[in-house]
């Protein structure tokens, strides 16, 4: 894709949030800028991977469609399976997000110090293993939510991945967590991460999307989605959080943070900001009609 205007990025990651990708990997490369223009035109290289070449292909297809007009070009590629997931996890090493250590099992401490609680994750297709900016805001930020609000709650976690924010929360003292998450690869990672770290009793897993919660389900939500997904489904979101309660949300980059953020507030008021590269994790609070609850501790 051009890498001008900023704005295609946005509108690729709505695309592609309807043909259920598992992976994206970034760069950006030089390339002539087309058939008789001078010069050189930037590009940005976006590579995704599906479970079928369906899916591709009905990706393809829309984006040739919807943003080919403007300059998007695609090539559909087949990938074998030779174990390259695998592969790419076997070098991770733990790594410390305040007082958490998420760690892959090859590298957990052995001992805990100074207050450390450790989140063992077992890298897999399921997103999240602390490595990435945008998990590490939203741990962050459950650390920094005040301890009484954290401690016996309902934490509701979209888009579950590898469970990894879903545990953390149960560790951190959260009364019941409900993560969901709707690829079947990702659900068994979540489930194998839970019992591994024994938090099995507070946290359920559901199959499915957000349409299969009840309104006001959680006391405090995290998401680790996208800009794309909070700006299209802004409303589903905002039915999962109960007034006076809490959304962590990241996922976002700078660039569509302002669509996120207007598709949010209002209802919702953003009571933290913090970045990480060009990640940002945002922390909103729903009105209470009884006041609000505690603000995250700075």
């Amino acid at each position: 894709m051009p890498a001008a205007p900023a704005a295609l990025l946005p509108r690729l990651d709505a695309l592609l949030d309807d043909h259920d990708p598992f992976a994206i990997s970034d760069g950006a490369d030089g390339e002539p800028a087309g058939s008789g223009s001078p010069g050189f035109a930037r590009f940005i290289e976006r590579r995704v991977y599906f479970f079928s070449a369906g899916a591709r292909d009905a990706a393809r297809r829309a984006i040739d469609r919807v943003l080919g007009p403007d300059g998007a070009r695609t090539t559909s590629v087949d990938v074998s399976d030779d174990g390259w997931a695998a592969r790419s996890h076997a070098d991770l090493r733990a790594v410390q997000v305040g007082d958490l250590v998420v760690a892959p099992p090859w590298d957990a401490p052995r001992s805990t110090s100074g207050g450390r609680t450790v989140v063992v994750i077992e890298p897999s297709m399921g997103f999240g293993t602390g490595h990435h900016a945008s998990t590490r805001l939203c741990l962050l930020a459950l650390q920094r939510i005040d301890k009484g609000l954290v401690t016996g709650c309902r934490v509701l976690d979209l888009g579950s991945g590898s469970g990894v924010l879903a545990i953390a929360a149960a560790l951190l003292g959260a009364g019941a967590v409900v993560a969901i998450e709707r690829d079947p690869d990702a659900l068994g990672n979540a489930r194998s991460n839970i019992r591994r770290n024994q938090v099995s009793e507070r946290i359920t897993v559901l199959a499915g999307d957000l349409a299969a919660l009840s309104p006001h389900a959680g006391d405090i939500v995290t998401a680790n989605l996208t800009g794309a997904f909070f700006s299209r489904h802004a409303a589903a979101v905002l039915r999962c959080i109960r007034p006076g309660g809490l959304l962590i949300a990241s996922g976002i980059t700078t660039v569509d943070e302002q669509a996120a953020r207007t598709a949010l507030e209002p209802p919702l008021v953003l009571r933290e900001r913090r970045m990480e590269d060009e990640w940002v994790g945002l922390v909103f609070e729903h009105p209470a009609r009884d006041g609000p609850l505690p603000a995250p501790t700075p």
